[in-house]
C-alpha cells in the first residue's frame, strides 16, 4: 500500500509519528524499518478480552476502569497469565460494587464516603453486632442525623448554586479528582464544599491560554498538541520564562521533527549529523550531552559543545587554528604535559611554552 507521507501511514495503524520520528533520528534507520519495528511492537502488545481487541493491555484495563498496575501486581503474585490475571481481577472488582439505597457505589468505602461516614468504623461496629456492613450504615446515618438535627441524603451536593448528584459527580463536572478533594478534607478538616472551592479556584487560576483559546491547565494544551509537559515546565523552570514561551519552544521543535528534517537556529538541515559537520564538533558529544541532561533539546547542547569546542581551540602564531593543545602537540611531536608544566612555572602562556619545546627538538 502506498501513501502520500509518512504522517498519514502512522494514522492508518495508528502509531505514534513524534515517536517513530525519534526513533528514526536516533538509530538512523529508514521509514520502513521504524515502522516495521513499530508495527511489531503494537501488534505483539495487542491484547484480545471478551472477543475484543484492544491497542495494548492499559487500554483493555482503561476500558473497564481498572488500574492496569494492579492487575500487573496479581499476575505476578499469584504467578497467573496476564488474561487470566485480569478476568481473576475483574470479578473481584465487580464484587466490591455495592449498592445501598437504590446507588451503585464503586466501593463499600465510597459509599460511606458519601453519606460522611468512617468505613472503618461502620465495619467493625458490623462485626461486632453481627450484622450486615449496610444495617451498620444506617446505623451511623440515623446517629448523624440525630446529632446533626437533619436528614442526611447523598443524592444531592449543592456547590455554587448548582445541584449535583453526589460529591462524584460535582467533581466530574468540574475537572476535579475526587480523591484530592477526600484527602484535603482529611488534612485540613475542612468541609466537603470548602474542600471543592478550594480546588475549583486553584484550577481556575491555572488555567493555560493559547492562540486565543483557553484551557483549563496547560496539561490538557499539551495534550491536545502531543508536546511534553514536563518539557514545556523544565524550560520555563531552566530559562526562566512564561509557560506560553516554553509552549512555544518546544511545539516548535515538534513541528521540526515533523517535518522530517533537522533545524537550528532557523538553519535547515538533512539531520543532526549534516549540522554538526557544518559547525564543526562531534556529534556524539552532542547526543552524550543531552543524555546526560535529560531535559535539555537539540538546540541547547549543539550551542554548549560549540561553546566547549571554541574554547578549546589551540591558536599557533600564524594564525592556525587546532582543535585544541592536545592535537597541536601530537602533530609537532611534543609532550603536552611538559608543555602546560613549562606555562604554569614560568608564567607564559601555552603559544610560548610550545614555542620552547619546538625550538628544543630543532637543535636536538
Amino acid at each position: 500500500m502506498r501513501w502520500t507521507d509518512l504522517k498519514e501511514c502512522c494514522d492508518y495503524y495508528n502509531i505514534n509519528y513524534k515517536s517513530l520520528c525519534t526513533y528514526m533520528q536516533k538509530n538512523k534507520i529508514s521509514k520502513e524499518g521504524a515502522l516495521s519495528h513499530y508495527y511489531q511492537y503494537y501488534k505483539y502488545n495487542r491484547f484480545t478480552y471478551n472477543h475484543v481487541t484492544y491497542d495494548s493491555f492499559a487500554a483493555c484495563c482503561e476500558a473497564y476502569n481498572i488500574k492496569s498496575v494492579c492487575v500487573r501486581r496479581y499476575a505476578r503474585k499469584k504467578h497467573f497469565l496476564l488474561r487470566h490475571a485480569f478476568a481473576s481481577y475483574l470479578n473481584y472488582h465487580n464484587k466490591r460494587k455495592m449498592y445501598f439505597c437504590g446507588q451503585e457505589y464503586i466501593t463499600f468505602t465510597s459509599c460511606c464516603r458519601a453519606f460522611g461516614c468512617n468505613a472503618s468504623y461502620v465495619s467493625a461496629y458490623a462485626k461486632r453486632h453481627g450484622i450486615s456492613r449496610e444495617e451498620a450504615l444506617k446505623f451511623y446515618i440515623n446517629r448523624i442525623e440525630k446529632q446533626e438535627g437533619q436528614k442526611i441524603n447523598s443524592r444531592t451536593f449543592v456547590f455554587r448554586d448548582s445541584i449535583y448528584h453526589d460529591l462524584s459527580d460535582c467533581c466530574r463536572n468540574l475537572g476535579i479528582n475526587v480523591s484530592s478533594v477526600y484527602g484535603y478534607m482529611w488534612r485540613t478538616k475542612k468541609s466537603r464544599v470548602e474542600a471543592v472551592e478550594y480546588y475549583y479556584t486553584k484550577n481556575a487560576e491555572e488555567q493555560f491560554e493559547w492562540e486565543s483559546v483557553l484551557y483549563p491547565s496547560l496539561s490538557v494544551c499539551c495534550t491536545k498538541f502531543n508536546v511534553s509537559l514536563k518539557a514545556v515546565r523544565n524550560r520555563a523552570w531552566r530559562k526562566n520564562c512564561s509557560a506560553q514561551e516554553a509552549f512555544r519552544h518546544c511545539l516548535k521543535r515538534k513541528k521540526n521533527l515533523e517535518m522530517d528534517a533537522f533545524y537550528y537556529k532557523g538553519d535547515r538541515y538533512k539531520d543532526l549529523k549534516e549540522c554538526c559537520k557544518q559547525y564543526g564538533i562531534n556529534v556524539q558529544s552532542v547526543h552524550s550531552y543531552r543524555f546526560r541532561n535529560k531535559d535539555s533539546d537539540y538546540d541547547e547542547a549543539i550551542d554548549y559543545i560549540r561553546k566547549i569546542t571554541k574554547q578549546r581551540q589551540f591558536i599557533w602564531e600564524d594564525g592556525s587554528v587546532y582543535e585544541s593543545i592536545n592535537s597541536f602537540c601530537r602533530m609537532k611531536s611534543i609532550s603536552v604535559s611538559s608543555v602546560r608544566d613549562k606555562a604554569r612555572k614560568k608564567g607564559m602562556s601555552l603559544q610560548e611554552a610550545a614555542k620552547y619545546y619546538i625550538e628544543r627538538n630543532s637543535y636536538d
